[in-house]
């Protein structure tokens, strides 16, 4: 499995990868997954998100960063409650906090 996150690649903003922050934001297109990014590697469809990027920051190339799945899950493994078991549709999670377990709680928004 680490070989294969390690070859899958999520966008993910650079607020989030520079600054450290964990995720705020999840959110899954099915048309990304498998699109070839020509360096040997593929998109899984995941992008993640600190939670308070602005519009700007999203659609500004510069500002996107494509780190592995593998990347994502060591960074933030509380990103597994989300993409282990996804059914493939699309769909928008976002951090709410945490359960009283200590575990975040991840609210699925209608897309």
């Amino acid at each position: 499995m680490a070989d294969e996150a390690e070859q899958v690649a999520v966008f993910a903003s650079g607020r989030l990868v520079d600054g450290g922050a964990s995720v705020g934001a999840l959110a899954f297109v099915p048309d990304d997954a498998g699109r070839d990014l020509g360096d040997g590697r593929t998109l899984s469809g995941w992008s993640a998100f600190q939670g308070e990027e602005t519009d700007e920051e999203l659609t500004d190339a510069e500002r996107i960063r494509v780190p592995s799945l593998a990347w994502l899950v060591t960074h933030d493994p509380a990103v597994t409650m989300v993409t282990s078991g996804h059914d493939g549709s699309v769909g928008y999670w976002v951090r709410r906090g945490d359960r009283d377990d200590g575990l975040p709680h991840w609210e699925r928004l209608e897309t």
